[in-house]
């Protein structure tokens, strides 16, 4: 599915020519003179495009983008040179970088800052920070490309009282990010929700996957590339398909399915869908419809047995930022990179990179001198490292157990 064009951009001013300063310092003396305007960068790194932008944060205003530009993802030289040059003309404070995966999260990691395991060709392995990170000394964040948006639709637009929140973006992958209890959700690595089983509509369907590792799982069956080769049509002809198609009847039972999921073992309070997909705004309604189906009143809350902006229209609903919920996202990375680095007093010198994960500590100080000069030369290229092995990790097992749970339900209920 095509990109849909860019939203207009907010009616923020340049400042003159030369009035950035040094980067970070810079920042730092706006804020200490009661201006409080803060420049952020940020990257979305995602399988057919790259995003970067200039980003402005005010006191009491919300960040808007002052300028953007995007690249086709080629090859990791080739992409990530072009973005780094881009970077480079431009001056900010922080950067933001939401990257499609498996990447590696961990800070004591020789390989942190690399896409790991992805499938996508060419780009296994591969150093995404070092090179971004070489440009400016500024504090950087880095997550998923799903995490990213999942903390900036939490930040921006959560209900008061709540504390959490999923995104699941829907293209040529399907991947979910979360936000638990402020903090987006890691550990073994990060979530991957497009990988856990998918619960299929009709016994005769028969489709097989796109997927060779995981044939079963919601991407390989109803991400974009999957949908385009059960309708027998090319990806860009996906939204010509009649609303009524069986091909959107049997994707929304499988995405609501995930969504009842998410429900049943996280118990997230919003469940945000984007993607190119998703700009089929008549499946929002069928999701809706599958998902409570699905769940069968078991799950007794008003936001999923009842109707309306309070019920379950205000509970599976589309992103407030559509197709810019990445760079949006990365942006949210910039500015907590930028606020914890403030935090703890950390300023950049020209001798030193500092770099901070959404929601973490700063690691390069606390990183051991080994791993600290493997990452040192880690970052001259996009060559192969170690890179850690658990794909899935111990999440995906809970889920596991809890889609079957769901898929016996769903079996009984049509009589299977």
């Amino acid at each position: 599915l095509k990109r849909s064009a860019p939203a207009p951009l907010a009616s923020c001013q340049l400042p003159p020519p030369g009035a950035l300063g040094t980067p970070f310092l810079a920042g730092a003396a706006r804020a200490a003179s009661g201006g409080a305007m803060v420049r952020y960068a940020a990257v979305e790194g995602g399988g057919t495009t790259f995003v970067v932008c200039i980003g402005e944060e005010r006191l009491g205003e919300p960040t808007c983008i002052l300028e953007r530009a995007e690249f086709p993802t080629r090859t990791p030289s080739e992409t990530l040179s072009a973005v780094a040059s881009w970077l480079s003309a431009r001056q900010y404070d922080a950067l933001g970088v939401a990257m499609f995966g498996p990447v590696d999260l961990d800070q004591s990691s020789a390989t942190w800052g690399w896409i790991t395991t992805t499938p996508k060709l060419g780009w296994q392995n591969t150093n995404v920070m070092g090179p971004l990170m070489a440009v400016r000394t500024v504090p950087c964040g880095f997550d998923t490309d799903v995490n990213a948006p999942a903390l900036e639709e939490f930040r921006h637009f959560a209900r008061p009282g709540e504390t959490s929140c999923a995104y699941v973006t829907v293209g040529t992958g399907i991947g979910v990010g979360l936000v638990v209890n402020g903090r987006c959700v890691r550990g073994l690595v990060h979530p991957e929700g497009g990988h856990i089983p998918t619960l299929k509509r009709r016994a005769g369907d028969t489709f097989r996957g796109v997927d060779k590792t995981h044939p079963w799982c919601v991407e390989a069956q109803c991400s974009a590339v999957a949908l385009a080769e059960r309708a027998g049509v090319s990806q860009a002809e996906l939204k010509d398909l009649p609303d009524d198609s069986e091909v959107w009847q049997d994707a929304a039972y499988m995405l609501g399915a995930l969504c009842a999921t998410l429900c049943a073992l996280l118990s997230v309070e919003r469940i945000v869908l984007g993607g190119g997909v998703m700009l089929q705004k008549s499946l929002f309604p069928k999701v809706r419809l599958a998902t409570r189906e699905i769940l069968n009143g078991y799950i007794s809350h008003p936001k999923v047995l009842q109707d309306g902006p309070d019920g379950i229209d205000g509970y599976i609903v589309p992103s407030v930022r559509g197709n810019d919920a990445g760079v949006f996202g990365a942006l949210a990375l910039a500015s907590d990179a930028y606020k914890q680095a403030g935090r703890v007093g950390k300023r950049a010198s020209p001798s030193s990179v500092q770099s901070t994960a959404a929601l973490g500590e700063s690691s390069e100080d606390s990183m051991s001198e080994e791993v600290r000069e493997r990452r040192r030369d880690s970052s001259a290229g996009y060559g192969v490292g170690h890179v850690g092995a658990a794909f899935l990790g111990g999440a995906l097992i809970a889920t596991l157990g809890a889609a079957a749970l769901l898929a016996v339900g769903g079996a009984r209920r049509r009589g299977l």
